[in-house]
């Protein structure tokens, strides 16, 4: 049974809401969707046609490899294409307080030295880049949203609390 992309709700949440991203979030989502789709699909449909021109496809691992490549490309382009119908880009203006695509520096306290993150939206969040991004949706994000420098935080977690002293904020 083959569905139809409007029976399968694309572009529409079930809340209605929105995908919240930066401008730079979009901006990577966007290219590697024109990548997918101009130079890693015609890749592995030209492999397809390869590992077809060997004959039997029943035991030609060449084949199989390259139809998994493709299930997995052909998913990816359309969950990006499902979040880009759905996105809506957070114009980050300029403010003292904490909002998405704030730069937070803060100290947690107890503990010397300071910390670093950036806050994204949810499908933007990379915890293992040299400026760690976070979800707007974690408890540590939705604690420091519409707080501003100098500001102390208790971040309310699901394993416990602790508190925070917020050292800069950039917008």
């Amino acid at each position: 049974m083959n569905k139809k992309r409007e029976d399968l709700n694309v572009g529409k949440d079930m809340t209605g809401e929105k995908i919240l991203l930066t401008k730079s979030g979009y901006e990577d989502k966007k290219n590697r969707l024109k990548e997918l789709v101009n130079i890693i699909r015609p890749q592995i449909l030209k492999e397809l046609k390869a590992a077809r021109e060997q004959g039997d496809l029943s035991e030609n691992a060449d084949y199989d490899t390259a139809k998994n490549k493709q299930a997995k490309i052909e998913s990816e382009i359309f969950e990006l294409e499902d979040i880009l119908s759905k996105v809506k880009i957070v114009d980050i203006k300029k403010s003292n307080n904490i909002q998405l695509g704030s730069i937070v520096e803060y100290q947690k306290k107890g503990e010397r030295g300071n910390r670093k993150v950036q806050i994204v939206g949810s499908i933007e969040a990379n915890s293992l880049l040299n400026l760690p991004q976070i979800g707007n949706d974690s408890p540590f994000a939705k604690s420091l949203l519409n707080h501003k420098k100098g500001d102390f935080v208790t971040v309310i977690t699901p394993i416990g609390n602790y508190e925070i002293k917020i050292i800069s904020v950039k917008n």
